[in-house]
């Protein structure tokens, strides 16, 4: 249904001359560069927030490593950091 839509509207949209003046030209690109710099900035946060998360996760790992050394005097294997961290944090690392 999606599809025929589609089709219908790309039909009529170029069987219609195009009726674009300056005004309309001049707003499209304004509104594109908006949406796209809109879209770059999404991109670039959701960017920052992922590296966050990744030093956290980087600095609780070697936390818990320190600690399990001063315990038990030697490093746990990766097995037993999941096994603690989805304990804690209640989701796997990544």
């Amino acid at each position: 249904m999606t599809t025929g839509a589609l089709t219908a509207a790309i039909a009529l949209g170029s069987s219609l001359p195009a009726l674009a003046d300056g005004a309309a030209s001049t707003r499209n690109i304004i509104i594109g560069g908006a949406a796209a710099a809109i879209g770059i900035t999404n991109y670039n946060h959701k960017k920052r927030i992922k590296q966050q998360e990744m030093q956290e996760q980087t600095r609780r790992q070697q936390a818990y490593r320190e600690w399990y050394y001063k315990k038990y005097g030697e490093y746990p294997t990766d097995q037993q950091f999941r096994d603690w961290y989805v304990k804690t944090y209640g989701v796997q690392p990544s």
